[in-house]
């Protein structure tokens, strides 16, 4: 692939999300990288401008009037104090938890 038309870097990435791709697998993931972005930049060719933007899917069998959804509403949460009761663990103004990543 033609470096000066791709926009990313393969290696760039893998190295951010900390994969160790070898060069074949470099390759095929350019490739569907590319196949992608080309799939994105067709989507922006549709004529959008008579789509009816007041209405939401929500899910795949069913279309609602964004004017029938409920309005937000702001309210007051939870304060410190029933926060902290309710935590398993804390230490000083921070909750606990479980270590879920090593470095």
């Amino acid at each position: 692939m033609n470096s000066e038309n791709k926009h990313f870097d393969i290696n760039k990435i893998a190295e951010l999300a900390k994969l160790n791709l070898d060069p074949k697998e470099v390759d095929k993931f350019e490739s569907q990288m590319v196949d992608i972005i080309s799939y994105f930049s067709s989507l922006q060719k549709i004529d959008t401008s008579n789509f009816n933007l007041k209405y939401w899917e929500i899910d795949e069998n069913k279309i609602t009037d964004a004017s029938e959804l409920r309005s937000d509403n702001e309210s007051n949460g939870f304060s410190e104090e029933e926060i902290f009761n309710n935590a398993p663990s804390k230490e000083n103004k921070f909750i606990k938890i479980k270590k879920i990543l090593e470095r």
